[in-house]
């Protein structure tokens, strides 16, 4: 979400407590929008923790994801549910509620750790499917760990600069807004837009795009050994097999149908904070603002409905969880083997 102050009154005023969201609809919608969020996000987390047959590596991917995602929901509580500022006292703890809690620092550290939590599930798929020889000694569970922390660190370093957009004010005794110089500002635009937006979208759509061209090719590879094989072989192909390729295939469209929500997700808000930056008059007082930062929320709480309605080894895997028996159970749910291996 963008810098919620325009530039001509550099205070608290102007802050992200005023304006439309004293709107008691508003706020109902993002409690909703957190609600829905935390409690998807656990669901999903509880499901692949609890059901063997969803444990994998990229299943530990997903749960980091659904955990960062969930975290974002919980900032909303404090951030734009409650709007009430805490009163700002004299001194260091004043400064750090200014530069800590005024600034939104810890929900921007979740958002990015989020979009790259994103990118790593995407980029631990592309390694199982293109380079399965290698993907053994490049996703140990070490390294799996590393990966996620490093989300984690880029997030906080990434997002250091919005320590330096609120500053304790001694004249007022509350948290006055820092305005940039317009060669900062129009840094601070580019970077954050390449950062949240492009680069993410981009490499997401670069992994996507071999991950779905070797499925491709195994699927026809597989076509060409049955036919070759003649009729008496394609009656011997091993289901286990096949069940392995068509989930992946499942996997891989529902991680591309995530990004594309993405994309749209935060395509208006991240808009309107690069306008701004270049200098664009922008209001973040109106609704339009606000519907660009609601839209970039839901992003944090629809993706368990994505998972749920289109990967069917996990839609049975949450009624198995919550103790639903369904009408028929998946030849993945009722072997336990797990789909997602690398030679997937």
């Amino acid at each position: 979400m963008a810098s919620e102050n325009n530039t001509e009154s550099p205070n608290m005023d102007t802050g992200w407590a005023v304006g439309i969201e004293h709107n008691s609809f508003v706020r109902i919608i993002y409690g909703l929008i957190a609600a829905v969020g935390i409690t998807g996000n656990f669901l999903v987390c509880f499901a692949l923790v609890r059901i063997p047959a969803l444990r994998n590596r990229t299943s530990q991917f997903i749960i980091h994801l659904s955990v960062t995602d969930m975290l974002t929901c919980v900032w909303v509580i404090p951030f734009h549910f409650f709007l009430s500022t805490p009163s700002v006292p004299h001194g260091f703890l004043g400064e750090l509620i200014c530069r800590v809690f005024v600034s939104k620092y810890p929900l921007w550290v979740t958002i990015i750790a989020s979009i790259y939590s994103l990118l790593s599930v995407n980029l631990e798929r592309f390694v199982a499917i293109v380079y399965p020889l290698v993907y053994k000694n490049m996703f140990t569970i070490k390294k799996s760990l590393f990966i996620m922390l490093f989300c984690w660190l880029l997030g906080g370093c990434s997002s250091a600069w919005f320590f330096f957009t609120f500053d304790y004010d001694s004249s007022t005794k509350d948290c006055s807004f820092v305005q940039f110089s317009s060669r900062i500002q129009r840094f601070i635009g580019v970077y954050v837009f390449i950062l949240i937006y492009v680069f993410p979208i981009v490499t997401n759509t670069f992994l996507h795009y071999y991950m779905i061209k070797r499925l491709r090719q195994q699927r026809t590879i597989r076509r060409a050994d049955r036919k070759s094989g003649g009729e008496g072989e394609q009656r011997q192909e091993n289901p286990a097999s096949s069940w392995k390729l068509k989930t992946a295939q499942d996997l891989e469209k529902t991680l591309l149908i995530i990004v594309v929500t993405f994309a749209v997700c935060w395509a208006p808000n991240q808009i309107i904070f690069f306008l701004y930056n270049l200098g664009a008059p922008i209001d973040f007082t109106r609704i339009y603002y606000h519907f660009s930062v609601m839209l970039a929320l839901c992003n944090s709480c629809i993706n368990p409905f994505i998972y749920t309605l289109k990967h069917k080894p996990f839609r049975y895997g949450v009624m198995k969880s919550l103790g639903i028996k369904p009408d028929s159970v998946t030849p993945f749910l009722a072997s336990g083997t797990t789909p997602d291996t690398p030679n997937a």
